[in-house]
């Protein structure tokens, strides 16, 4: 009975040995490191050219915070310039750039900030 205990040990502990150095007994051309996700970038869309009265989108990003996405939130609902940002009024601008009021109340005082500035 004691030989067979010592067998297991001895077995057990050769597994152990094996499972604690499993990663240097694999193959090191196997890469464990994950695969970066691969984003998709839409295609560019064209711009709003100038000759129809309005402005680029583009001009609301110079609002701190507000990036393509939010841009083009706020062109759906006729908010294109920063003067139509500045002339809106919180909750429209919240509730169609889906963002809380606070943020909403920000953009619109810097907008009117930067227009006065012009």
């Amino acid at each position: 009975m004691k030989r067979l205990a010592r067998v297991l040990g001895v077995i057990g502990g050769l597994g152990a040995i094996a499972w604690a150095m499993r990663d240097r007994l694999v193959s090191v051309a196997i890469s464990r490191e994950p695969v970066p996700p691969a984003f998709k970038m839409p295609a560019s869309s064209p711009t709003p050219s100038d000759d129809d009265g309005r402005r680029d989108a583009r001009e609301l990003t110079a609002v701190g915070g507000i990036g393509p996405v939010y841009a083009t939130r706020l062109e759906t609902v006729g908010i294109s310039t920063l003067a139509d940002l500045a002339a809106s009024r919180p909750e429209q601008v919240a509730a169609a750039a889906e963002v809380p009021l606070a943020r909403a109340n920000g953009w619109i005082d810097v907008a009117r900030d930067l227009t006065k500035a012009e």
